[in-house]
């Protein structure tokens, strides 16, 4: 239950604010470093749909491939450029593929700024 609550939570993950990340315009995805990512750090991509911005981790699941930034994909799906491997930054999963889902992050959005916990 202990490790439920942490996953559903944050349990412990750093919160990194994004200035200016809740501005991206509907239906794009942005490019964030975390860090450094060749020193530990993480690049995410920032994607909103519907109005929220979602995080997700910026290598495909699948063969490791950088997710794309710019236009998503039917105003909705982030995209391995790859094998053209579409998933859902709401929930990650891979859409009509069998695929592991992209790795996801919480997401909080402060005025203009967000804030992700990696």
């Amino acid at each position: 239950m202990a490790g439920f609550l942490k996953r559903l939570f944050g349990g412990g993950k750093q919160g990194v604010t994004v200035p200016g990340g809740a501005t991206i315009e509907e239906g794009t995805a942005r490019g964030v470093d975390i860090g450094d990512p060749l020193a530990g750090g993480t690049r995410v991509i920032l994607a909103k749909v519907d109005g929220e911005v979602f995080a997700v981790d910026s290598r495909c699941p699948h063969a490791g491939g950088q997710i794309q930034t710019g236009p998503l994909e039917k105003d909705r799906f982030v995209v391995c450029p790859l094998h053209r491997y579409f998933f859902d930054p709401r929930t990650g999963h891979a859409e009509g593929v069998a695929c592991a889902p992209v790795k996801r992050y919480r997401v909080v959005t402060r005025g203009d700024d967000v804030e992700v916990f990696v």
